[in-house]
């Protein structure tokens, strides 16, 4: 992708911050979440990732149905459109089209990814996610890392 490099997957922990935008594919949109509660998991031999999430959220579901999802990571924490994308919970509302967020389809996985507003990105493979009282811890393991060049 024009203007990122990609990342070794053992160093990819190395950009995971919060706050993160998670990239998931809804039955009719592509889906654009942000979430505060984002950390690294593990890094031998891959970079792995946990995020706690409402088990109600469209993300979840996404996830669980397609297997797969990103993290991006935005260049400002503090953008607009971050949490403009927070404020909407619906499969049927393309979050991109409804706050003019373009975007690039992701390397390895149908995502798209707004490469004009983000540092980076990694995508998952879902691993497993547990329920622990009214959140659900999601796990995925990188794929394909990128960050700006």
């Amino acid at each position: 992708m024009e203007g990122f490099k990609s990342v070794d997957l053992k160093k990819a922990y190395t950009m995971i911050k919060s706050p993160a935008v998670v990239l998931t594919k809804g039955v009719k949109h592509y889906n654009i979440t942000p979430y505060g509660w984002i950390m690294p998991l593990d890094y031998d031999p891959v970079t792995k990732v946990i995020f706690s999430s409402d088990p109600d959220h469209q993300a979840v579901a996404n996830i669980k149905r397609t297997g797969f999802f990103a993290v991006a990571f935005p260049l400002d924490p503090s953008a607009r459109w971050i949490e403009e994308c927070g404020s909407v919970s619906n499969p049927d509302v393309n979050k991109y089209g409804m706050f003019s967020i373009s975007a690039s389809k992701a390397s390895s996985l149908d995502l798209l990814v707004p490469t004009d507003k983000v540092s980076g990105w990694i995508e998952f493979k879902f691993i497993r996610s547990v329920t622990e009282g009214s959140v659900e811890l999601m796990m995925g393991e990188a794929i394909a890392a990128f960050e700006r060049e």
